[in-house]
C-alpha cells in the first residue's frame, strides 16, 4: 500500500458481514467507508467523499440494487472502480456497467483482498479518485442534513 490508502466504499446491508469485509480490508492496508444500502453510499459519494473503490453487494434494502447503484455510480464518477458481490443473484448481460468486476459469495479472504488491490491500484496508476464536484452545502455555506433512511 502506498502511504495514502485507496479508499473502499463499502455497501453491505448485512452487519456482520459488513464487519467482516470492512475489518479484512482495513487489515490490508485500505480505508474503509461504510454504508448499510445504496442510498447511504449515495450521500456518501455526493457529499465529496474521494472514493478509488466500490465494492457493493447485489440485494439490498431501501432504495435501489447494488447493480443499479454501480450504474449510477459509473454514469457520475465513470472513474471509480467497481467490484459487485453476490451469493444469490448472478449478473444477466447489462447488469454490469463497463469495467466493473463480479465476485460470487463466498469469496476467500485472499480473493476480496486482491480483487480492491487491483482495481486500487488501476486508480491510484491513473490518479483517478472520484471526487463530486459540488460539496453537500447549500448556498449559505450550511452543511446540508444527512437523509433519514430507516
Amino acid at each position: 500500500m502506498s502511504a495514502h490508502p485507496s479508499t473502499v466504499l463499502l455497501v453491505e446491508d448485512e452487519p456482520l458481514i459488513r464487519l467482516f469485509i470492512s475489518d479484512l480490508l482495513e487489515d490490508a492496508g485500505f480505508r474503509v467507508v461504510e454504508a448499510a444500502n445504496a442510498t447511504e453510499a449515495m450521500v456518501l459519494l455526493e457529499a465529496g467523499l474521494p472514493v478509488n473503490v466500490l465494492l457493493t453487494d447485489v440485494d439490498m434494502p431501501l432504495g435501489c440494487n447494488g447493480f443499479e447503484l454501480a450504474h449510477r455510480v459509473h454514469r457520475t464518477w465513470p472513474e471509480t472502480e467497481i467490484l459487485i458481490m453476490s451469493g444469490r443473484q448472478w449478473p444477466s448481460e447489462g447488469d454490469l456497467p463497463p469495467g466493473a468486476a463480479f465476485l460470487a459469495k463466498p469469496c476467500p479472504n485472499e480473493a476480496i483482498v486482491s480483487h480492491v488491490a487491483s482495481a486500487a491500484e488501476r486508480t491510484r496508476r491513473f490518479g483517478h479518485v472520484a471526487k463530486n464536484p459540488r460539496p453537500a452545502v447549500d448556498d449559505a455555506g450550511k452543511i446540508l442534513p444527512f437523509p433519514k433512511t430507516a
